[in-house]
């Protein structure tokens, strides 16, 4: 009966009465959405950031831009999350709000590039809730039912790291990284006859992992920037508690708890970006890889596989020189890429593509609000499969002032 119930599960998506509510159905797969962009700054720009540096963002990406960052700053925000999930004969909308990382950086000496950060930030999430009808034949009677499915949390990444120029044109950053957290899981089917029967299946994990993060960036011209950046990991480690648990009025309840460990490689991801300033425009490429064909946590009917991810952006730049109009002191951005995803479902791969605007706006001294709206679409119908239009609006608050003066050197 629990292989029925748990293969019923996976065919929740190819119902034709799908109703849902909470994030990404795909975020069941795998360990969830992973995280590409963190803060409203670089989400306006696609995501484009490994050689973007910033005067007013914490960069996730890549810690060689630290060094860029002229005061001492923190950052903070939030993100909202809309998506319309169509199977092609139904559709429905949901949504979830989430905080974003908070990080600070520290410029300890500007003419070196010697800057120092920590913080947190949301590696991956995971955030969905689906009710999917379903029917058995008993003694020649056909019962009728539905399959309650609905799973939260994520991982956390904790870093911290510094960053230097190794020469006038080249800087380095690194950063060691910590990785911890939890999801939850719960299937509940519930069957409509006169003698009610409900069937829990529930799982709680708990995850611990390290790692680092490590960058250059690289001026060869003026105005021309080429950066790399990478991240590399030990093994995910953790604890999985399962619990089935039946309900039914008319045969004794059971409830059965299992706990057990599990482990997964975690596989090295690289990127390399490219940027050029023209005037008042930047403009920016970046493409990044991360190969999970070796990663096992929780398949399921998911093949994993390389995740790539191709972004582009272009900024129309900030003007803060005195007697400048307060509409010439606000950046513009825009941006848009392809995000082929971690895994494959039913032998097709599920891939977005996505665009982006974003808006940085001073609101006193050197603090800033960043805004931005990305939309796009992900997956296709058919297949067993479900498409979700999806809409993220993000908020960042970022403020600074200088800790460590300049001092003159002979």
């Amino acid at each position: 009966m629990k292989k029925t119930l748990i293969l019923l599960f996976l065919l929740a998506a190819a119902s034709t009465g799908l109703h849902a509510q909470g994030g990404s159905n795909y975020t069941m797969f795998g360990i969830g959405d992973l995280r590409n962009t963190l803060g409203a700054s670089y989400d306006g720009l696609g995501g484009t950031q490994i050689a973007v540096p910033s005067d007013y963002a914490v960069n996730f990406v890549n810690p060689a831009a630290w060094g860029i960052v002229k005061t001492t700053r923190f950052q903070g925000g939030f993100r909202f999350n809309q998506q319309s999930v169509t199977n092609g004969s139904s559709t429905i909308g949901q949504n979830n709000g989430k905080l974003e990382g908070i990080a600070a950086i520290f410029s300890i000496d500007t003419s070196l590039g010697i800057a120092a950060s920590f913080g947190f930030y949301p590696y991956s999430s995971v955030n969905y809730s689906l009710t999917t009808p379903t029917s058995i034949v008993a003694n020649g009677n056909t019962i009728g039912g539905e399959i309650d499915a609905s799973g939260a949390g994520g991982i956390t990444a904790g870093y911290i790291g510094g960053a230097f120029k190794i020469v006038d044109n080249l800087s380095f950053g690194v950063a060691a990284v910590g990785l911890f957290g939890k999801t939850n899981s719960i299937i509940e089917t519930i069957l409509y006859t006169s003698e009610s029967y409900i069937s829990i299946n529930q799982r709680n994990d708990n995850f611990k992992g390290s790692g680092f993060k490590a960058g250059l960036l690289y001026t060869p011209l003026d105005n021309f920037k080429i950066g790399l950046a990478m991240s590399s990991y030990a093994s995910l480690h953790g604890t999985s508690e399962l619990r089935y648990s039946t309900l039914s009025s008319s045969e004794t309840s059971s409830d059965t708890t299992i706990k057990q460990d599990f482990s997964t490689p975690m596989p090295t991801s690289i990127g390399v970006g490219a940027s050029y300033k023209s005037g008042k425009f930047l403009f920016a490429l970046d493409g990044e890889m991360q190969d999970f064909s070796s990663f096992n946590y929780r398949p399921g009917k998911a093949q994993f596989r390389t995740a790539q991810r191709l972004s582009f952006g272009i900024s129309r730049l900030a003007s803060f020189a005195p007697g400048t109009a307060f509409a010439d002191r606000i950046a513009f951005n825009i941006g848009g890429g392809y995000n082929q995803l971690y895994y494959t479902l039913n032998g097709a791969g599920i891939n977005e593509y996505f665009a982006s605007f974003g808006m940085q706006i001073p609101v006193g001294g050197t603090a800033m609000m960043d805004c931005a709206v990305t939309g796009g679409t992900r997956g296709a119908t058919g297949n067993g499969l479900v498409q979700e239009m999806f809409g993220r609006f993000s908020v960042t608050i970022g403020i600074g002032e200088t800790w460590f003066k300049p001092f003159v050197r002979e």
